[in-house]
């Protein structure tokens, strides 16, 4: 099952909202539909560099002031509830057993 990491784009939220534009001002300043620019701010849809270069430059400040990158690491969330990605590994059943013991014994 493909699991969907929304990742809000705060920095972004703020500098909006700090200039009093609702989201819908702020999307036709932008030339983007409301509904297009929700679902960047949320993080459902990744921002491409042109349009962080957009917004910037619509809000009067720097990329760097309002860039978040698209994946970020667990800690960075007060709730730890996010994870960026997720590895499987398939092997067969005793090559952790194996590797294990490998280690241990060079650790020796």
């Amino acid at each position: 099952m493909k699991k969907n990491f929304f990742i809000p784009k705060e920095k972004l939220k703020k500098a909006r909202t700090e200039r009093g534009l609702k989201q819908t001002e702020f999307a036709e300043m932008v030339a983007m539909d409301q509904s297009q620019y929700s679902r960047r701010e949320s993080g459902k849809v990744p921002i491409s560099n042109a349009e962080w270069d957009r917004f910037a430059r619509e809000l009067g400040v720097s990329k760097d002031d309002i860039y978040e990158s698209e994946l970020k690491n667990n800690m960075d969330y007060k709730d730890n509830s996010i994870n960026a990605f997720e590895i499987t590994i398939k092997a067969p059943n005793n090559f952790f057993q194996d590797l294990n013991n490998k280690l241990t014994r060079s650790a020796l």
